[in-house]
């Protein structure tokens, strides 16, 4: 929030202190209904006991007597309370307008709940983000990585990406936003895609789409989950350097040389139990060389 007026201007406002022409401008800027909703919410949430007097008592105390005097002198005894509700009201404006992150680092997956009951499953190197605090009208996030969403029904549903945006109102379907690679999976309902400067897409059970740096399409799916949730990446023509960075996600493993991948697209899957057979999967199966460093990181071969 951006603060325009200071702490005794808020102050006085909590008092009922205001000038009737300050309180008629504030009444009309776009900060008084942030902290008109702030003030609401203090009402419903329980905070801990607070004795503005004891605390203060508790301060001043530890002053130098001049300087203790002083503030008794300047300070009105209405803006202690008033600083103390002050206080209050940023404490429940983070609290409930701050930002909640879940991340599922290099070879693991996360699962968790969303505030209305939809269930969310994070892929490997996956984040999303969203605000709880009104999630019922406005149910939101950003994704950044893969995740498997289960959305209970309701208001509009949207996962918000670098590359596009996806819609829907109660379904199950995956989302998958990496570096030139955007994928969407339907696998219940129906969900709508919208990618920047392309007409919306809509999706039914059994419908994906997907772009690949230039290469844009639509193909159908059978299984009614992705593989991934069983620990298996597959992959229908996908650029080998996507199938790479995923060997790299799910083994946490690091991969040197992908500079001397040629231009071409791999169909198949792997496990993510047994390092070797994957790499033998999808290396042989392309026909690259390569080798393991002594800190047994895989380096590609330049042919």
């Amino acid at each position: 929030m951006k603060q325009q007026y200071d702490d005794t201007f808020l102050a006085r406002w909590l008092a009922g202190e205001l000038r009737e022409k300050e309180l008629r401008d504030f009444e009309k800027s776009d900060d008084f209904s942030k902290y008109s909703q702030i003030v609401e919410a203090m009402e419903t949430v329980e905070m801990p006991s607070f004795d503005v007097e004891e605390n203060l008592q508790k301060t001043l105390e530890k002053l130098p007597k001049r300087v203790e005097q002083k503030r008794r002198r300047v300070i009105p005894l209405w803006s202690y309370a008033a600083a103390a509700s002050i206080a209050v009201i940023f404490f429940v404006y983070s609290f409930l307008f701050s930002t909640t992150s879940y991340v599922a680092g290099y070879a693991e997956q996360m699962k968790f709940d969303l505030p209305d009951g939809s269930k969310v499953t994070l892929n490997a190197d996956s984040e999303v983000s969203f605000k709880k605090y009104g999630w019922e009208k406005k149910r939101s996030l950003n994704l950044l990585g893969e995740a498997f969403f289960n959305v209970e029904k309701g208001n509009v549903f949207t996962v918000e990406t670098n590359e596009g945006t996806v819609k829907v109102l109660g379904t199950q379907f995956i989302v998958s936003s990496r570096d030139n690679f955007y994928n969407v999976i339907c696998y219940e309902g129906s969900v709508e895609v919208s990618i920047q400067d392309k007409p919306s897409i809509v999706l039914k059970k059994g419908e994906a789409y997907s772009i690949a740096g230039e290469m844009e399409q639509s193909y159908k799916v059978e299984s009614e989950t992705p593989d991934w949730l069983s620990h298996k990446s597959s992959f229908d023509t996908v650029p080998i350097l996507q199938v790479v960075e995923e060997l790299e996600r799910q083994f946490n493993l690091k991969i040197f040389g992908k500079e001397y991948l040629k231009n071409a697209n791999f169909t198949g899957s792997f496990q993510h139990d047994n390092l070797e057979k994957a790499l033998q999967i999808v290396f042989v199966a392309m026909d690259i060389s390569y080798t393991k460093n002594a800190n047994g990181d895989v380096v590609i071969k330049k042919d």
